[in-house]
């Protein structure tokens, strides 16, 4: 029978061999892996792609590097060549960009038209501009799906983040044409405080449609990939902010996102007790859908202190000349 003495080092060893055999066994396991982000190639073929790490990411010009739990995206952006000073920003999201035009070619002319329209508002405005690329645009990773979907806007939650991070500034004036009008309203449920202007053009704000025809099947709480952020369920989402200002604006004869469920959104944020103004566009495309340029001009008018009368009133002037 062992006396006291030796069976307390008898633990002792068996302690100290356990901590070393759960070392040893910590030391063999493999690092986490790096978050990637995945790029599609030029030809966009599903499972034909390339990764991009934090470094590479970040190696590029332009660019914000965003990790979720989801995954991580690199989220370029496009800014004037010299930086107007001050503390809010126009930031601006395109809509959804149809197959035609995901070539690189078509989306290299893309980014040089932004690259050149940004870059005489930011002159004659004197506020900086930068548009966002939503994913699979303009040089961001990931995949141009069809909107509304949750993550989309929680990327771009976080890509804004990284941007004001860099830049130093505090507050936003947002901007979006159809799916990048969506975004803006997904920014608001998710309840955004520093946002001062959101201009919503020619957005859908309800039930994603589906191409064929009729609403697509939302699972808000299923499959990651399926689940839709939909800013008419969410409102109530929206942080209360009495200096904040939001504009719907929309043509009443388009013919993709009809007028009535502009005026649907606007009416459920004033409903909740927010700024909101709708505004009657006017659109030269057949469809009557393209109001971009009429949503960074109103959300620079915003950030510049324009009134909602000011601002009004030029988006009519605007109208009449376009008709």
């Amino acid at each position: 029978m062992l006396d006291p003495k030796r069976m307390w080092y008898l633990v002792g060893a068996v302690a100290v061999a356990g901590i070393g055999l759960s070392w040893m066994r910590q030391a063999s396991r493999p690092a986490p892996a790096e978050p990637v982000a995945i790029v599609a190639t030029p030809d966009g073929r599903e499972g034909n792609t390339a990764t991009l790490t934090r470094s590479q990411c970040l190696a590029l010009p332009n660019r914000v590097w965003v990790a979720l739990e989801e995954g991580a995206e690199c989220i370029a952006y496009i800014a004037p060549d010299t930086r107007a000073s001050g503390t809010i920003a126009v930031l601006f999201f395109e809509g959804d960009v149809p197959e035609a035009d995901m070539a690189p070619a078509r989306m290299s002319v893309m980014v040089a038209a932004y690259q050149k329209h940004i870059t005489a508002a930011q002159r004659h405005f004197g506020v900086p501009f930068i548009v966002v690329g939503r994913p699979g645009l303009m040089g961001s990773s990931g995949f141009h799906q069809i909107g509304g979907l949750r993550d989309e806007g929680e990327v771009m939650n976080a890509a804004i983040d990284g941007i004001k991070e860099r830049y130093g500034y505090q507050r936003l004036a947002l901007a979006g044409q159809s799916g990048g009008a969506r975004i803006v309203a997904q920014l608001l449920v998710l309840g955004r405080r520093d946002i001062a202007c959101a201009v919503m053009g020619s957005g859908a704000y309800g039930v994603p449609l589906a191409r064929g025809g009729g609403h697509i099947t939302t699972n808000i709480f299923g499959k990651p990939g399926r689940r839709y952020l939909v800013p008419m369920h969410h409102a109530e989402g929206i942080a209360f902010a009495a200096d904040r200002r939001a504009f719907v604006i929309g043509d009443p004869r388009d013919v993709r996102t009809p007028f009535p469920g502009q005026r649907e959104w606007a009416e459920k944020m004033q409903a909740g007790g927010h700024h909101a103004v709708l505004l009657e566009g006017s659109a030269r495309d057949p469809e009557h859908h393209g109001l971009s340029a009429t949503a960074l001009n109103v959300a620079a008018l915003c950030a510049s202190g324009k009134t909602d009368q000011e601002i009004a009133a030029q988006v009519a002037a605007d109208r009449q000349l376009r008709r």
